[in-house]
């Protein structure tokens, strides 16, 4: 059975601190060689890629050379097609069709020429001012894609932008989420914190406090945060606490799966769920519609049976553990060029499905999202360097 080996991590970062601060395991198997290998990307996580290089190899165009909207589709035409290629190489991912019918792909590209556009002409109006603030009180020009580190190296973060007093950072995904007790639309905690992290960053590289920060969805306006210095150092503080408590339980040799925080919250989108044994310990129906479809482990009854006249495939399978409430599943109709694992499967064996959909019939649907695999084939988890865990 393969192994993935769980390394120390030398530096965290806004985002890194997210995972972390939700479930550490998460954070050591996003850091793992060959973890990849059992996740299903996203192609809204692409296109949020795609969009981001745009915005930060739009800086290295010469105005006099090529115009805004050239650069700005050229530049997006090669990152869009650079994530197109690893997907295809991917064994998971290639089930994926062309860049266009990625859900919400015409809304990224349209946003990433505007933000483009807007870089370039603004770019054209003012200096890049570099180091040059460095000590600063006051800070007038902008910085853009440049990187910071505090705390020895522990703690680093590169800002979309810094514009004035303000952080820009610019966001593929909703800013804002429903908060329960408020009863309205709040700011994401996550980003607050990162802009925060970026806050003590600046702070500590060129010596003085950004005022705001500014979140910059790809549709609608932008949203304005105060930073406040000692939330910011709280917040720094804690992202370093959260690295040097991972790496702690390196050097220990804990057993690796004890590093999970396994909830509703810390699993709901996590990658890894099938390949956490702390996952399937902790799911029960009672997680049922509150994660990002439902999953299931159990035993085939009967092998892999043809329907639709050939054109797919169906599992029953009886259910010992996952977020369905039916002792026994049938999954259908799953297509081989989509989940070529089905072809492989005999009665007795143990599989994991998670990303289905309950159908109106009772049984479940898989969807594009859906992933499959056989229990006996998940990787045993083990720290880098040290004896596999079974």
């Amino acid at each position: 059975m393969n192994c993935l080996e769980l390394p120390a991590i030398p530096a965290t970062s806004p985002t890194l601190a997210e995972t972390m601060r939700l479930c550490p395991l998460r954070a050591g198997l996003s850091r793992a060689t060959g973890s990849t290998t059992f996740v299903l990307g996203s192609p809204r996580a692409w296109l949020g890629t795609a969009y981001h290089q745009v915005l930060e190899r739009i800086r290295a165009v010469d105005p006099a050379e090529e115009s805004a909207d050239s650069a700005a589709e050229r530049l997006w035409s090669q990152a869009v097609t650079s994530q197109y290629q690893r997907m295809t190489n991917h064994p998971l991912d290639r089930r994926f069709g062309l860049p266009e019918t990625w859900p919400g792909y015409y809304l990224a590209r349209a946003s990433a020429l505007l933000r483009a556009r807007e870089l370039m002409t603004a770019l054209a109006k003012e200096p890049h001012t570099g180091g040059a603030a460095v000590g600063a009180s006051e800070f007038t020009g902008s910085m853009r894609e440049r990187s910071f580190a505090a705390f020895a190296g522990k703690l680093v973060g590169r800002p979309d932008l810094i514009q004035g007093s303000e952080i820009v950072d610019y966001k593929s995904g909703a800013v804002l989420e429903y908060d329960e007790v408020a009863q309205t639309d709040v700011v994401k905690a996550a980003y607050i914190r990162q802009l925060r992290i970026y806050g003590f960053l600046v702070k500590e590289t060129l010596g003085w406090w950004p005022k705001r920060g500014l979140l910059l969805p790809l549709a609608g306006a932008a949203v304005e945060v105060a930073l406040d210095p000692g939330n910011c150092t709280h917040e720094a503080n804690e992202a370093v606490a959260l690295l040097d408590a991972y790496n702690r339980a390196i050097r220990t040799e804990v057993d690796p799966p004890q590093l999970a925080m396994p909830s509703v919250e810390a699993c709901s989108w996590c990658p890894f769920k099938t390949i956490c044994p702390r996952f399937w310990e902790a799911v029960s129906p009672a997680w049922s519609n509150r994660l990002d479809g439902v999953t299931i482990e159990g035993d085939l009854i009967q092998p892999p049976a043809v329907v639709h006249g050939g054109a797919a495939m169906s599992l029953s399978v009886r259910v010992w553990r996952g977020s369905a409430v039916d002792q026994e599943a049938r999954i259908s109709p799953l297509n081989l060029n989509v989940h070529p694992l089905v072809g492989q499967l005999v009665a007795g064996d143990r599989v994991r499905v998670i990303g289905l959909r309950s159908r109106s019939d009772g049984g479940l649907l898989p969807t594009l999202r859906t992933v499959m695999t056989r229990v006996d084939q998940t990787p045993d988890l083990a720290f880098a360097n040290a004896v596999a865990v079974v």
